[in-house]
């Protein structure tokens, strides 16, 4: 069902000498996805809910909005709980099979703001939720929404997230929602990052409907979960996965969700050392093996045919004379820039404006060469120029982040880009120009 295939900067190494290059690894499948939405995966789901006081008024009725819609959206083979949160935890409704629509609304409409915003223990409990019915039957997630800090229970970062990652490896996934200019981006990221989710924001509460919407549409095209991906070198070979995925205790990078129609990829950044290259040219090098286990539609786990990698020894000139491959050459500028944006946004948070500026500069350099960048810079300069810290800081992180981790359509054109085209792609592969905002 799943295929890997693998393609260098350039096809070749050079003979005799040490080597520095990278590999775009992709995953994919040929299954097409089915008309009928009963075809899909069960929802195992606890969509957890700010209500604190700074949620009163029209951001807690758009999030009132956002989880009617998910109801409406599921099915009777679903079930859904729906935890509230400010300085206490409240169940609006335990775990219940979607049947009785209009009941669960009813639930949903009632519900009220109040205080403070004890994150965690909302999440907790969503997460507890999920777990009484979470097997490999179901496709089981938090979504997690929040437009404050998290200032009541477990506030530290690194303790959440590991709470995250555990969750994650038992087979529960975090999303999360952040919403206006208050809440902690970091925090909201890395807590989708280490739960193997997707992470949103929206700017204003107007904004929150659509990445729900990008969330459930992602949920009925996934056909493989629980992706980890295992590369063996060889001796004298060595890599770093650039996207920056998570480890588990394996030593298995953790990947996004395999939908219809797309790749899930990771890109290598290559070392070889002199002697594994003393070879005659025109000798193909082993660099590595890579195989990837995953969950399957049937809950079945699986594991891909190895991926064996190996390139051709040439001469140092005839290197120098090939293409480098275009897919490879944007997915290394994509990620380069992913890591620009994440130091502007500390540099931001930090106060250093003149630092932004520089880096703002060097994002323009790696627009010219991708025409995705080079449109999304224009809010993000805005933000800059106006030294708007809030607003910098949440595009800059969450550009960065699904640039990291994107799906990429098979059907992309690399080296063009415009809202138009972008809109007849799947909603959770569109790349958008400016992640806090819906993009009509």
């Amino acid at each position: 069902m799943m295929k890997l295939e693998f393609t260098p900067t350039k096809n070749g190494i050079i003979v005799d000498e040490e080597n520095t290059f990278e590999i775009l690894i992709r995953a994919s499948s040929d299954l097409k996805q089915p008309s009928s939405s009963s075809e899909r995966l069960p929802l195992n789901l606890s969509l957890v809910i700010d209500r604190s006081g700074s949620m009163q008024g029209k951001p807690l009725a758009e999030a009132k909005k956002c989880a009617a819609m998910l109801v409406d959206r599921m099915n009777g083979r679903d079930q859904l709980s729906v935890i509230t949160y400010d300085n206490r935890v409240d169940v609006t409704f335990p775990m219940t099979k979607v049947s009785n629509k209009a009941l669960l609304k009813n639930k949903i409409a009632d519900i009220q703001s109040g205080g403070m915003t004890a994150l965690y223990d909302g999440w907790s409990v969503g997460a507890d939720q999920v777990a009484e019915c979470c097997n490999q039957n179901y496709l089981s997630r938090v979504l997690l929404l929040s437009d404050g800090q998290a200032n009541r229970g477990l506030t530290d970062e690194i303790a959440i997230t590991s709470n995250c990652k555990k969750m994650a490896e038992a087979g529960i996934v975090t999303s999360t929602y952040g919403l206006g200019t208050h809440f902690n981006e970091n925090l909201m990221t890395a807590m989708a990052t280490s739960g193997q989710g997707q992470s949103h924001y929206g700017q204003t509460a107007e904004d929150l409907m659509e990445p729900f919407h990008e969330e459930f549409d992602l949920m009925e095209a996934i056909i493989a979960r629980q992706l980890k991906l295992q590369i063996l070198p060889e001796v004298g070979a060595s890599f770093e996965v650039l996207n920056g995925y998570t480890r588990d205790q394996e030593g298995r990078f953790s990947l996004p969700d395999l939908t219809y129609d797309a790749d899930v990829w990771a890109l290598l950044k290559i070392k070889l050392t002199k002697d594994i290259c003393d070879k005659p040219v025109k000798a193909f090098v082993k660099i590595l093996t890579a195989t990837i286990d995953f969950v399957d539609t049937e809950g079945a786990e699986c594991r891909t045919e190895p991926l064996v990698v190996n390139l051709e020894l040439q001469l140092s000139d005839t290197i120098a004379e090939l293409a480098i491959d275009e897919t490879v050459n944007q997915r290394s500028i994509e990620l380069r820039a992913a890591s620009f944006q994440e130091q502007a946004q500390m540099a931001a948070r930090e106060g250093d404006w003149s630092r932004v500026d520089h880096i703002m500069e060097e994002l323009k350099k790696l627009g010219n060469g991708n025409a995705w960048i080079n449109a999304s810079l224009e809010r993000l300069n805005f933000y800059s120029e106006g030294r708007r810290q809030e607003e910098f800081s949440k595009e800059a992180r969450y550009k960065s982040s699904r640039m990291r981790s994107r799906s990429v359509s098979r059907d992309e054109n690399e080296v063009s880009f415009s809202i138009a085209s972008e809109s007849a792609m799947p909603s959770y592969l569109r790349r958008k120009i400016e992640q806090g905002k819906k993009q009509t």
